[in-house]
């Protein structure tokens, strides 16, 4: 038996197996076929033995063959100390003569180096907010409440809300998603395109108007990537927003029982303030895992990475059914998550190796940090943690939190961390 490389983790081993001692194990089973073997004239398992041949004994060679396959396989695993990545693939080369020759295609896991954090630089963000960003706060919940009211001679501007038609062409043909008839939203709320949203800026109910249209190289959709396009649009209505007066039944209407302005503006400072914190902490989060990335390179397995694959594509699925697209419009395709499913399993690997060398563990202490962490959100914290606390996978989930934030609390503090700060405004507009 000899085992070679193939491709980077890729390796290919071929090994024979007697035709004698496949046949030997037939007999073994057939016994197996017999137990249950039901025949005309005979009751279950009383099938006389060459009837039982008769029918299961192709059956019978392919599961003896299939046996001795798999041990011959991972006898060569156990002598060669293998560390599969997957299953291997095999192929009959050859059935002549007295054996079978087999060659079996499979993956190894790659050897993993946690590489020197200690010269990597980590911007690690830090915001401020003030009284303003409580204003702004105020202000977008206010928005979320917002009335509209129609105008035959208002010209459209940001926080208005348009109908419109339009039809859009790519050298002169209409393209899929690109149709629509009375098709509301609100203006400056980055819906659409920023070009088709200027386009239609300064325009009033019953304007026609030619918008150049540029897809930006990174669009969704895989045909209209840095493609320019035409859209022919009609503006069927524009509408005025009215915001609702900050009074009391405005702020009870938010959840503020106490009905006051101090109250809230209290209130939102706590959650901006929690908010906050989350959102540094997850970029913080990505910036050290690059880090830990960047300073490791790893070639990661392909069967793995097709795995992950798979299951963020089901995931995304189910995401969208509930959703409610239709089960033909949901186009999913394995390029669109091949970089983010090998960068998941690139991490975990990297992730699971520097716990190990670092010999990071967590408590019980420190799990219940997380729980008491996140039922301070809730109106009883109290019966929040007994209730988390009666279900282990949610215990565990809590687990796995704790002993990442010490993953990157640990690199933090081992590489170059470098303070960047950041607004307030770019904070909250990220997608975290």
């Amino acid at each position: 038996m000899s085992v070679e490389v193939v491709q980077g983790l890729q390796r290919k081993a071929t090994f024979s197996i007697k035709k004698d001692d496949v046949q030997a194990s037939v007999k073994t089973e057939l016994k197996k076929y017999a137990k249950d073997a039901k025949a005309q004239g005979f009751r279950p398992g009383k099938v006389p033995a060459n009837v039982v041949e008769q029918m299961y004994g192709g059956k019978a060679y392919e599961d003896s063959l299939n046996t001795h396959l798999n041990k011959k396989f991972f006898d060569l695993v156990t002598e060669h100390k293998l560390n599969l990545a997957g299953y291997p693939k095999f192929d009959l080369t050859s059935s002549e003569g007295e054996e079978f020759l087999f060659a079996a295609v499979f993956e190894v896991m790659p050897e993993v180096k946690i590489g020197d954090l200690k010269s990597v630089e980590i911007q690690k963000p830090i915001c401020e907010f003030d009284d303003q960003s409580i204003d702004k706060t105020i202000e977008m919940l206010r928005k979320q409440r917002a009335t509209y009211t129609a105008s035959a001679t208002k010209a459209a501007s940001n926080d208005d809300k348009v109908t419109i038609d339009f039809v859009g062409t790519v050298d002169g043909v209409e393209f899929e998603g690109g149709k629509a008839e009375n098709y509301p939203f609100v203006l400056g709320q980055g819906m659409m395109l920023p070009d088709f949203e200027a386009g239609i800026v300064g325009k009033k109910a019953g304007d026609n108007v030619s918008v150049d249209v540029n897809f930006p190289g990174d669009y969704h959709a895989e045909n209209l990537k840095g493609k320019k396009a035409v859209f022919n649009i009609t503006v069927r209505q524009v509408e005025e927003q009215q915001l609702p007066a900050l009074d009391e039944a405005f702020i009870k209407s938010v959840g503020v029982n106490d009905g006051t302005e101090t109250a809230l503006r209290a209130e939102i400072k706590t959650n901006l303030k929690r908010e906050i914190d989350r959102r540094l902490h997850v970029k913080s989060r990505e910036n050290a895992l690059n880090a830990l990335r960047t300073a490791s390179p790893l070639d990661v397995p392909h069967d793995m990475v097709h795995d992950e694959i798979h299951h963020m594509m089901k995931t995304t699925e189910d995401n969208m059914k509930k959703q409610g697209y239709k089960p033909e419009q949901i186009k999913l395709t394995h390029e669109m998550f091949d970089h983010d499913a090998k960068r998941m399993v690139t991490l975990r690997l990297l992730v699971q190796e520097y716990i190990k060398q670092n010999d990071i563990k967590v408590t019980d202490d420190e799990v219940k940090t997380i729980v008491v962490d996140m039922a301070s959100q809730y109106e009883d914290p109290t019966e929040y943690v007994t209730w988390y606390y009666t279900d282990e996978a949610r215990v565990n989930n809590a687990r796995a939190v704790a002993m990442e934030n010490k993953v990157i609390e640990l690199i933090l503090s081992t590489a170059k961390v470098k303070e960047t700060p950041v607004s307030y405004e770019d904070l909250m507009r990220e997608q975290i």
